[in-house]
């Protein structure tokens, strides 16, 4: 028999899912506003305003255990550069050569590349089904990457914006490896307004960059509905539901509901951008998650061998 949900579980599912609804809409947004608001300058301003909403919350956190920041100073350097800086400032670069759909779908593969580093470092030992499963899921990005034509990825003229992606995926799967080597005595609001602090000094001379390039910031209602919506729902909102839902259910239970992020974002992209949903789409995303739901199957108990 199927066990029936607590009701603490089922709101732990139903944080997971408006976190994915609202990561999906981070991406949704950063390609509809991509003609006006430059990359680093929506990833300075998203983080700016998700710092000054934490602050009262994860200042107080940071000021009691400095003395732990300050011994493992280059543990926060390096996975605040990667997570605040880094890698949403290609997902916004990525936005201005392809369509949200090969955004979030390609991203999807971040799981994989965990796997594929986590073992390649020693930090989980590989197995035929890891293995399997990233050969899929990896199969599943070619797809659509290639428009769903396979065979035509040697004559292929890639597209810069995949190709950024897949980078993005490769540098957020890296960060959630360091996840692991978090020091101890470290609270999640002290991590989360650490990590903003530093990636927005590395975010400072990149937004300086733009501005100096001639690339004005929009103030309007749309810009600033853009900015709101990114540092508050799509960082420190989103952030806290996945980790409230991450103690509750697990990791593995809440990584299977981050695979609803493409199902919401092809439905608000199409819905408020009008981008087209092909075919090869599907089969893609179906490919991504067989491989990581064949990566997980011990985790899931399916198999035990």
């Amino acid at each position: 028999m199927i066990a029936r949900m607590t009701k603490t579980q089922t709101m732990a599912f139903g944080a997971a899912l408006i976190s994915c609804m609202f990561w999906a809409g981070n991406f949704v947004m950063a390609r509809g506003v991509h003609e006006w608001v430059m990359p680093f300058t929506l990833s300075f301003w998203r983080w700016l305003v998700a710092l000054i909403v934490l602050l009262p919350y994860g200042m107080p956190h940071v000021i009691k255990q400095f003395p732990i920041i300050r011994q493992h100073w280059k543990y926060f350097i390096c996975m605040g550069f990667i997570s605040v800086c880094a890698f949403n400032s290609l997902i916004y670069t990525a936005a201005h050569y392809t369509t949200t759909h090969h955004i979030t779908l390609i991203s999807a593969t971040s799981p994989i590349w965990t796997l594929v580093i986590a073992g390649v470092i020693g930090l989980e030992r590989m197995s035929r089904y890891k293995i399997g499963g990233a050969a899929c899921a990896l199969l599943g990005a070619l797809v659509i990457i290639c428009n769903g034509d396979i065979w035509s990825i040697g004559a292929l003229e890639w597209n810069k914006g995949d190709l950024i992606i897949v980078v993005s995926a490769v540098i957020w799967a890296v960060y959630s490896v360091g996840l692991q080597y978090k020091p101890k005595g470290i609270s999640m609001r002290c991590q989360l307004t650490s990590f903003i602090i530093v990636g927005l000094v590395f975010l400072v001379p990149c937004y300086s960059w733009e501005l100096w390039r001639g690339y004005d910031t929009p103030f309007n209602m749309k810009a600033w509905i853009a900015y709101l919506y990114v540092g508050i729902f799509g960082s420190v909102v989103a952030w806290f539901l996945w980790n409230y839902a991450i103690q509750t259910i697990g990791s593995v239970k809440s990584g299977l509901v981050y695979y609803t992020i493409p199902a919401f974002s092809a439905v608000l992209a199409v819905i408020l951008l009008g981008e087209p949903l092909e075919p090869y789409h599907f089969y893609g995303f179906a490919l991504v998650v067989a491989g990581i739901i064949i990566s997980n199957l011990r985790k899931l108990g399916i198999v035990r061998r």
